[in-house]
């Protein structure tokens, strides 16, 4: 570059300076949702409103009962780098309040016309306006203690900024989520949310968690697990404790939306605990599903780095890879004693089994039930979907007006709908299960019996038949149980491999395998050639290729050999920690699933009654015999007293 088109370093305006921080710091109007919120929680307040029009972009207000702001502390409140919730830096290890940098107020004034009013208790209330960084007079307002900050005409004047951001409607449904979030993290304050003159989440100030989580779930609340950890755990090194409520199998949505959490009370992002609770609830859930829940992480603030994102949507973890297995023990220790229960259990008198069997359904005051084929033809409400904005669709019955009934083949139990119960297989589902006709079923009888111990929450059962050489049925304590074989089957013998079938034993190669990596994998390649070892993979390096020379004898013969080494090296490269236990995990699944499927019984095969017996026998000792690989339910029952209902027997 000539020096004639050189241009000098110069210092920015304090106004330009502003407009580039609020870049940062205000990307959309549920960013300034959530600063502003975050500042009213933090003044101690108890109730909390916000009011939004056209998504934000015309008017946010945020009005609290908080402490307030005196007069001579309001320009100072507006300027960059000024807060009440640290003094040095040293208060950066110990945060305990959702803010602390003291920008959220300068960058929104920098980007549209905003009026902060408040008002200490006994004392007058003041108000500032700041349009677009130019700072007017402090005045003389009457406003109830607490603090209103009124955002008028965001980003007007950057066209620029303007054009790049979504629709109204996005934006109100992201101020929601947001709302939602802080109000899981903080039950004891109220939050009341109204969008365009519509009030759309109503949370009123509430003591306990399963009140608040009333409030944003609806009904479903009722049926979310706390979350437990086992004796193990609570001796395990470290002092992060998880808690919260997680969804039961047969509660789940088809996106991540419904998974919250939380670090020491601060709602963040749930992508980096993502994995671990997939692993968490692995087998437990159809292909694509994901589980609801709330999950908060308590530890101590100098383990925690809150600084690490503009607008506060991640955090750093000292030890993250124990929290994170931690999490992931915790699911699974709570999921161990739920049975899974049918997807859509409302449309169906068949249940799982419950361990807890105060929950029953069966106690139901049976003089206030009509059997169905008693009950006045009325359009049924389902509801569909549980948030904020609680929906629900009307079924509509059959168009079959052929007054002659009895020339149609009843098709369902009065009762019992016609949809199907269960998720239809994924292509991934489908072709592992044309692969496992190829294979020879094992004979239940002619395994080896397990040296695991009984599991003593299973009710007595007693083998009556087989129906339709698919479902053996069975009785006990006055329910009638209905158990698919294959996917039993499948499910007993997937626990059992998956813990003793891989051997990780080096298998020479006569003719050496190249692969060519790229400079990211190469690297994890040299510095965790000990670790490949203990997996049976030992290589040479030549000219940017490794030469693999032994493999662990499941990958002898796969065509997958090259992509699961590439995957090995970048699971290692991208989390050191982890050791590539992802891939090897993923691995053994895929082969503990194969053959699981491919030896278990078939739908369409007859069993013998000995055969039966064993398959009864064999589930009480595996730590999961309510679903089966594909998260499907191994086990329904039918109790005698919805029988005794429906035949009118209870009077």
């Amino acid at each position: 570059m000539s020096d004639s088109t050189r241009r000098s370093i110069q210092q920015l305006d304090e106004l330009t300076i502003d407009q580039i921080a609020a870049g940062e710091v205000v990307e959309r109007p549920a960013q300034v949702v959530k600063e502003l919120v975050e500042n009213s929680i933090d003044s101690g307040c108890g109730k909390i409103r916000i009011e939004i029009v056209n998504g934000g972009f015309s008017r946010i207000s945020v009005i609290d009962d908080g402490n307030g702001i005196p007069k001579n502390e309001l320009k100072l409140a507006i300027k960059r780098h000024a807060t009440s919730k640290i003094s040095s830096s040293e208060d950066l290890r110990t945060i305990v309040t959702k803010g602390f940098r003291g920008e959220a107020l300068a960058s929104i004034a920098a980007v549209s016309k905003m009026t902060l009013s408040s008002k200490v208790k006994g004392l007058d209330g003041f108000s500032i306006t700041v349009d677009n960084g130019s700072i007017e007079n402090i005045e003389l307002i009457g406003i109830p203690p607490g603090t209103k900050v009124d955002v008028f005409n965001l980003f007007e004047k950057i066209p620029a900024r303007l054009s790049f951001q979504r629709r109204p409607s996005t934006e109100n449904a992201a101020i929601v989520d947001i709302a939602i979030s802080l109000a899981l993290s903080e039950p004891k304050v109220g939050i009341i949310v109204e969008i365009d003159d519509r009030v759309v989440l109503d949370c009123p100030p509430c003591d306990s968690m399963e009140d608040r989580l009333y409030d944003l779930f609806g009904s479903t609340s009722s049926k979310l697990i706390p979350l437990e950890s086992s004796e193990n755990d609570k001796d395990a090194p470290g002092k992060e404790n998880w808690n919260g409520w997680v969804s039961p199998p047969g509660i789940s949505r088809s996106r991540s939306d419904d998974i919250h959490v939380m670090v020491n009370g601060r709602p963040v992002s749930p992508g980096p605990f993502l994995q671990s609770i997939r692993r968490g609830y692995h087998t437990r859930l159809m292909v694509g599903r994901h589980p609801v829940g709330v999950f908060s992480l308590n530890l101590p603030t100098e383990e925690v780095d809150v600084n690490v994102h503009p607008t506060k949507r991640e955090v750093r973890l000292q030890h993250s890879w124990r929290v994170l297995e931690r999490l992931e023990r915790s699911i699974k220790y709570t999921l161990s004693k739920i049975s899974t229960q049918p997807e859509f259990k409302d449309l169906t008198i068949l249940e799982g089994i419950n361990i807890d069997e105060n929950s029953d359904r069966d106690e139901d005051d049976s003089e206030d039930f009509i059997p169905s084929w008693a009950q006045v033809s009325n359009k049924e409400k389902i509801q569909t979907h549980f948030s904020s904005i609680r929906t629900s669709v009307n079924r509509v019955p059959s168009a079959n007006n052929d007054p002659d009934l009895n020339n149609s083949e009843q098709q369902t139990l009065p009762g019992l709908d016609s949809n199907p119960i269960s998720q239809s297989l994924s292509s991934e589902e489908r072709k592992l299960h044309r692969f496992s006709l190829t294979g020879k079923s094992v004979s239940p009888v002619d395994e080896p019996l397990s040296e695991a111990a009984i599991i003593p929450d299973l009710p007595k059962m007693n083998v009556l038949s087989q129906f339709s050489d698919s479902y053996i049925l069975a009785e006990g304590d006055g329910e009638l149980f209905i158990l698919d074989q294959h996917a039993l089957h499948e499910r007993i013998r997937y626990e059992r491999l998956r813990s003793s079938m891989v051997n990780w034993a080096p298998q020479e190669l006569i003719n050496p395998v190249d692969i060519s990596l790229g400079a990211r994998e190469l690297s994890a390649a040299r510095s965790n050639s000990e670790r490949l070892l203990d997996l049976g993979i030992r290589f040479t390096e030549s000219k940017g290729k490794i030469f693999v020379e032994s493999v662990p004898d499941v990958l002898i013969g796969d065509s997958g050999l090259v992509d699961f080494i590439h995957d090995l090296l970048i699971d290692i490269s991208s989390q050191p920690e982890s050791r590539g236990i992802d891939t090897v995990e993923k691995l053994r699944d895929k082969v503990a699933f194969m053959k699981s499927c491919r030896g278990s019984v078939k739908a369409n095969q007859e069993l013998n009654l000995a055969e039966m017996r064993r398959l009864l026998l064999d589930m009480r000792t595996v730590p999961n015999p309510w679903a089966c690989v594909h998260g499907r339910p191994t086990i329904l029952k039918l109790s005698q007293n919805h029988l005794d209902k429906h035949f009118g027997r209870h009077g």
